[in-house]
């Protein structure tokens, strides 16, 4: 059964008070929507430590069940790998809906994360997409099979990634080479 529905505000208050300084950065946005009837909706964007990445999912879930939107993770180059997670809570409440985007950056020599599926089993095919495409480990995760790459695809080289190489390596493992899409074949 739900609990109370909170505002991104309070929700935002809530947390804070929960995890105080692992909070780095926070800002709340509103979107608006319609013509004629217009509506709104917000969403919490955190900056999070990384350290601290488990506990405020924790925190999030005693406050509602979330539905995930996403997870994700972005390679900018350089030596960390941003890691992007959005959350709604009171999913199926038309404009009282509060996502929860959540950021935090996660060194390149160290790239692990507690698994969150034990907590939310939908969670797997993200995290699993995350693994493969990045190379991000998810201690706890079970299923370790690939998604979108082949079962032969060379160990240890992430399409996804900015400080890749190797690309001929890679090519030779997908249906049609660069060139021949290019040329249209």
């Amino acid at each position: 059964m739900r609990g109370e529905q909170l505002t991104a505000e309070q929700v935002l208050e809530k947390l804070q008070e929960a995890l105080g300084e692992v909070i780095i950065s926070h800002e709340i946005r509103e979107y608006t929507m319609g013509v004629r009837k217009k509506k709104s909706y917000k969403e919490i964007w955190m900056e999070i430590d990384k350290d601290a990445f488990r506990k405020t999912v924790e925190e999030i879930f005693k406050l509602d069940y979330p539905h995930l939107h996403f997870i994700t993770g972005e390679d900018k180059g350089g030596d960390t790998i941003k890691m992007i997670y959005g959350f709604a809570l009171y999913h199926g409440f038309p404009w009282g809906q509060v996502s929860i985007v959540l950021k935090f950056d996660l060194p390149k020599s160290n790239l692990v994360l507690p698994t969150i599926t034990d907590l939310m089993p939908g969670a797997e095919t993200n995290e699993r997409e995350i693994r493969e495409m990045l190379g991000v480990e998810f201690e706890g995760l079970k299923n370790k099979r690939h998604l979108f790459l082949p079962d032969d695809w060379p160990e240890g080289k992430y399409p996804w990634r900015r400080d890749e190489y190797g690309v001929e390596d890679m090519v030779k493992h997908t249906h049609k080479s660069v060139n021949e899409i290019r040329r249209g074949e």
